[in-house]
């Protein structure tokens, strides 16, 4: 398994102690060869899912073990089953889906309506802005594969998109 972080901004899980072991990698938006390829343009989950080729090939040619997830088919094309777990709808649902991951969308529970539509608690968006971001997040929605509330129900719903 490998896990890496895509991010627009600066925040990089290998300057967080308490979780930086558990990440392999990290791409930004602000990273020279992605700018300005920023979510939910495709070009950054392009460029992580290079950064994930380079370091599966570096553990082969190493003597360590492939990652289950990349597979040869017999016409040797690579097939790549991946999951991304983001907060947002058209920037990581959507957008890595059209990448083709299997989308978790982690929302919290108190940032829904009744409807299960997540209100946010402030915009500085103008109303056209706002109804354009609707219909990106309304078209997303379609490609959760699964949904959770807190992080701790990732592994048995990764386990669940992997064996399904």
């Amino acid at each position: 398994v490998v896990i890496g972080a895509i991010t627009n901004g600066r925040g990089n899980p290998f300057d967080m102690p308490s979780i930086s072991p558990y990440f392999d990698f990290c791409i930004s938006g602000e990273d020279e060869g992605v700018f300005p390829k920023r979510k939910p343009d495709r070009g950054i989950y392009e460029a992580a899912l290079r950064r994930y080729r380079d370091l599966i090939l570096v553990k082969t040619k190493n003597g360590g073990v492939g990652d289950s997830a990349l597979r040869e088919e017999e016409d040797n094309d690579i097939v790549l089953n991946w999951v991304h777990v983001g907060d947002d709808l058209a920037n990581d649902v959507g957008a890595s889906a059209s990448c083709g991951a299997k989308a978790v969308w982690l929302i919290e529970e108190s940032l829904e309506d009744e409807t299960g539509e997540v209100v946010p608690s402030w915009s500085t968006a103008t109303n056209e802005e706002l109804e354009k971001r609707a219909k990106l997040d309304e078209m997303a929605r379609q490609y959760v594969s699964a949904k959770i509330d807190k992080l701790d129900e990732l592994p048995s719903v990764i386990m669940g998109i992997l064996e399904g």
